[in-house]
């Protein structure tokens, strides 16, 4: 690999390695507004972290068609570093050992934010079947009183 296309590949990778970086807040904010259900904020973040994933896979297709230029198409890191001299294998060790611990570290960030968002959903979900099936048992006799099996017609006393 030539030292400027070198150059232009490590320059590539770490860009994508800053625009993850950036993300990493927003999933901690997301995170944050899991916890608090709050929905308008969950909106906002969820418009700007489409954003960053936009912006982070036109980066990823320019360090991919550097690396294709370079003659590494469809070879992982590791792969990469074998092929290459040590004064560039040391360089490039450390630029794709940043991409992967970032990687490593959204990824982490968004399973946990997609654990919160199921829990959440199904949070809500039960609460709507409980709420509906509560209402399902509200009934009228035929002297059109209203009697509700939970409460045996009281309309004051619940019984959970």
């Amino acid at each position: 690999m030539s030292s400027a296309l070198l150059d232009k590949f490590i320059t590539a990778t770490t860009e994508c390695t800053k625009q993850i970086r950036t993300m990493l807040p927003m999933e901690q904010e997301k995170r944050k507004a899991l916890v608090s259900d709050d929905v308008p904020r969950m909106e906002h973040m969820m418009c700007d972290q489409q954003a960053a994933v936009m912006k982070l896979e036109n980066l990823e297709k320019e360090r991919l068609h550097l690396q294709q230029e370079a003659g590494f198409s469809g070879l992982t890191a590791n792969e990469i570093l074998e092929k290459i001299s040590a004064a560039d294998k040391e360089r490039l060790t450390n630029c794709f050992d940043e991409l992967r611990t970032a990687a490593k570290e959204l990824k982490a960030y968004n399973e946990k934010a997609t654990e919160l968002a199921k829990a959440s959903l199904q949070f809500w979900e039960n609460a709507e079947t409980i709420r509906t099936h509560a209402a399902s048992r509200t009934t009228y006799s035929t002297y059109r009183a209203q009697t509700n099996e939970l409460n045996n017609g009281s309309s004051i006393k619940i019984k959970i």
